[in-house]
């Protein structure tokens, strides 16, 4: 792991008094009870190498923690998916800025490759529906490249190429439903270069990070460690050990290729908090703000999505919480605000299990603040029937790639679900359905047309062999 030489401690805080927080899981089993930890104890508890936790009240930093060797107010992590925020409000900017309205159909402005030859193009594709992943555009996300990969352009990554690794970008999914693409950012992305005629990360480093302060804060195709110094790249892990190299490429920068710093990427939350508020100085227009604050489609009862933004409502219809997740490999980051009191949880990290350790703290701050999230609940196991054992256990392809296989087994009665990065534990609770209780993520097994399928979320789909 490269080392923050400006931070020499293993662990470290900015108060004299540790801050604890409960422990607080999307679903508690039954008869489990939770306890006070600090997020250090909680890293050491999963096995996250390095992470960094920054919390803020009334727009102001009260706690900040790293723990790992080396990890410092300079270490920067791959900003994975947290990217889309910054990248909505780079658009949003840019089509304000070009009137360019949210709704109307973007093909027109797209130069460098043509729109309406797409699978399943019909007008209008919108950047309201593109930066709210209802665009009916396919590819949920991008796995990068080894840094010793030749690398695809945007164009390549979405028409698709001998050298790209990902799916052609289509617009192949339901109409009106929310289906997390990464692709249909990278259409967003082609929006915003050619209508500036400028690269992406240039855009995003003159209307948002510059404006902010975000002096720690850049999209990187390729990241080069001697041209950040004093800035220290973390390197990533996942569950079978090392990143080769540290990190992989990512040319998807709209979707996947930013890399920041906790406090930094808080400049940005806080400024979004303070512009939906109407703050005229906040470095974000209060326009752009509360468009992507604004709900454009549902992703379940508890869940919505604005633009860059996931949301959670309140019973009145104004916002308790926005949010966002990101995975790249080797690194799990996220952050929830809660605006009414423009506080702030955020959590970056460098192993798989550093998203179990975000989102169980970003619940507990919220706690601590007073906020509850509405989708915890508690679960009561059921055990697996001989006949449910039949049908589910066993080993799957993915419906889409037929290279990817998980499996569904059982071990000394606890059924897992094993994927390339490791061993999830299920609960059972009956009628085909298993939950991994540390993310609240609900797999259903069930028979159809095509056999017997296991399904979870909204894009993975894997049919057993």
């Amino acid at each position: 792991m490269l080392l923050d030489k400006s931070h020499a401690a293993t662990n470290a805080s900015t108060q004299a008094e540790p801050f604890e927080y409960e422990l607080a899981p999307v679903l508690r089993v039954e008869g489990d009870t939770n306890e006070a930890k600090t997020m250090s104890e909680h890293a050491e508890q999963l096995g996250v190498p390095a992470a960094a936790f920054a919390v803020y009240k009334n727009g102001a930093l009260i706690h900040q923690e790293y723990t790992g060797e080396g990890i410092g107010p300079n270490s920067m992590f791959q900003g994975a998916s947290l990217a889309k925020s910054i990248s909505a409000a780079t658009i949003v900017t840019l089509a304000e800025q070009h009137d360019i309205s949210l709704d109307e159909d973007i093909s027109a402005h797209i130069t460098s490759f043509d729109l309406t030859t797409l699978e399943g193009y019909e007008a209008p594709v919108t950047l309201r529906e593109l930066l709210s992943h209802s665009s009916q555009a396919n590819v949920s996300g991008f796995q990068g490249y080894p840094q010793s990969a030749e690398l695809p352009t945007n164009v390549q990554v979405i028409l698709g190429s001998e050298i790209t690794n990902s799916d052609r970008v289509a617009f192949t999914q339901p109409a009106g439903k929310y289906y997390y693409s990464g692709g249909g950012f990278q259409i967003a992305q082609a929006f915003a270069e050619d209508v500036s005629g400028k690269p992406f990360d240039q855009l995003a480093q003159e209307l948002i990070f510059a404006p902010l302060g975000m002096d720690k804060t850049m999209f990187r195709t390729v990241m080069d460690p001697d041209t950040v110094s004093p800035l220290v790249p973390v390197s990533g892990f996942e569950n079978r050990g090392p990143v080769d190299g540290g990190w992989h490429n990512y040319p998807e920068l709209a979707t996947a290729g930013l890399w920041t710093t906790a406090t930094d990427f808080a400049k940005f939350i806080t400024a979004i908090m303070a512009a939906a508020d109407g703050d005229e100085n906040a470095g974000i227009p209060p326009s752009v703000a509360r468009e992507m604050l604004t709900k454009v489609v549902d992703l379940n009862p508890y869940r919505s999505y604005g633009l860059g933004l996931g949301l959670i409502l309140a019973e009145d219809g104004s916002i308790q919480t926005f949010e966002h997740h990101g995975r790249n490999v080797g690194f799990r980051v996220s952050f929830s605000a809660f605006p009414k009191d423009r506080a702030l949880s955020i959590m970056l990290t460098n192993h798989p299990k550093g998203l179990q350790l975000a989102t169980e703290t970003h619940r507990g701050v919220g706690l601590n603040f007073g906020y509850v999230d509405p989708a915890v609940r508690t679960i009561t196991p059921v055990p697996i029937s001989e006949d449910l054992r039949a049908q589910c256990i066993g080993v799957y392809t993915a419906a889409d790639e037929e290279a990817a296989t998980v499996e569904l087994l059982e071990d000394d009665g606890k059924v897992i679900f094993r994927d390339e990065d490791g061993d999830y534990p299920l609960i059972p609770t009956g009628e085909g359905q298993f939950i991994y209780v540390p993310l609240g993520i609900t797999f259903t097994c069930e028979a159809s047309g095509d056999g017997t399928v296991l399904s979870y979320g909204s894009s993975n789909r894997f049919i057993k062999q």
